[in-house]
């Protein structure tokens, strides 16, 4: 068998022949717990776990990284593969990076035993299908952290100052270009249709239809491609049902629950709920649904919808700034896009193309309710801001907000 720390070094050379784009992401150096690192396919989780084995072999440490898709490692039994692991570095703590955990035969105990052992900081990803985060918790059993990579930021496609007219012209037409393209890298890299069609359908088949076993694919497409075309709409599971009834798609509410928690535990759709105190108004009020990145309306949108693309680009980078993502309904029955909370502390956005006045009386309404004392408005190029005595609403363009750290 060849040895793991030649296994490593193979996978390290890869990196000679990747085009990269600089991610805004660090994996902790150390961890005491299994860091599981998910996310949706082809976002680049493996790229990251080898670039941060490099690094921390650079600097001096033991590090392994090894595919356990590799044909002698699937069935191995964990004991072997810690006694391998210990050949190559009979002392101390080693670093451990797995990718493909999913092909490894009883995957969640063997993580379990090298993490109770202590010999290792271990750091895995896979498969969404594998490594979802509802499943997670049950399978390693409090033993982990996970980290969410996402597509590439507007943040990480920007990579200069802008200082002068010039850099904001620069700024809009890659902003326009990332509304349409999104941040899937490959698909960013290369301006491809095909690459999008790629990533949906292998989710499509390896993550939802053979996970759920469903049967029935022709209905199944109708429903998956329906979904993801109604992105920054109000719904409800029965309303989804009857509509999907006028498109001649007939299909009971158990399973469109069914397949609307297949998509989202693939990581290609975010289910947002209604804020409230109750948690029975809460689960009964209607939900939202959010691409994990707007390259997928490209396969069904004849016509630039910007002011949904603007809603669901903020509600993505909202979730990457570590929040918490509600939208709130006034009192009145106004509904604000997003009320995010982060670390208890509470803010609501609205995301408007164009704005006007009554925007600016449903915010001062669901401020007065919530006790806040400003706001955020994102405009596509309106800035400004505007006191009403004790509260202030604060206008920012989109690509201004997306430019800023949290």
């Amino acid at each position: 068998m060849v040895s793991l720390r030649e296994i490593t070094y193979e996978y390290l050379g890869s990196l000679e022949h990747v085009r990269e784009i600089k991610r805004l992401f660090a994996l902790p150096d150390s961890v005491n717990d299994i860091l599981a690192l998910v996310g949706p396919r082809r976002v680049g989780k493996s790229f990251l776990l080898i670039k941060k084995a490099n690094m921390l072999l650079n600097r001096g440490e033991q590090v392994l990284y090894v595919s356990m898709d590799e044909p002698e490692l699937r069935n191995i039994d964990v004991r072997d593969f810690a006694g391998l692991c210990r050949k190559e570095y009979p002392r101390g703590r080693i670093h451990l990076f797995l990718d493909e955990i999913q092909e490894w035969r009883d995957w969640d105990f063997n993580l379990r035993w090298l993490h109770d052992v202590k010999d290792f900081y271990i750091y895995v990803s896979g498969s969404s299908s594998t490594l979802q985060s509802s499943e997670i918790p049950s399978r390693l059993r409090g033993r982990y952290i996970s980290k969410i990579l996402y597509p590439l930021s507007y943040r990480e496609i920007v990579e200069f100052e802008v200082r002068t007219f010039r850099e904001k012209g620069l700024v809009l037409r890659l902003l326009e270009d990332y509304l349409k393209w999104g941040g899937f890298p490959e698909v960013w890299l290369y301006k491809s249709r095909e690459k999008i069609v790629s990533i949906l359908e292998t989710a499509f088949y390896r993550d939802i239809v053979e996970r759920q076993r469903i049967e029935d694919l022709e209905l199944f497409r109708e429903f998956f491609y329906f979904v993801l075309s109604n992105y920054s709409s109000l719904f409800t599971f029965n309303s989804l049902r009857k509509t999907l009834i006028g498109y001649g798609i007939r299909v009971d509410t158990k399973t469109v629950i069914k397949y609307i928690k297949g998509i989202e535990n693939s990581f290609l759709i975010f289910l947002v709920y209604r804020f409230s105190y109750s948690q029975r108004e809460k689960i009964m009020s209607p939900k939202k649904i959010y691409l994990v990145d707007l390259s997928f309306s490209n396969l069904f949108e004849r016509t630039k919808d910007l002011g949904r693309r603007m809603e669901n680009v903020v509600f993505v980078e909202l979730l990457r700034r570590g929040n918490m993502v509600y939208y709130y309904v006034t009192r009145s029955g106004k509904e604000v896009d997003f009320l995010a909370n982060k670390n208890g502390r509470v803010k609501i956005v609205e995301v408007v193309y164009d704005y006007d006045a009554e925007h600016e009386r449903k915010m001062l309404e669901a401020m007065r309710e919530l006790g806040l004392k400003e706001c955020l408005i994102v405009t596509w190029d309106f800035e400004d801001i505007k006191d009403f005595g004790k509260r202030k609403i604060i206008f920012k363009p989109l690509w201004k907000w997306l430019l800023e750290t949290d």
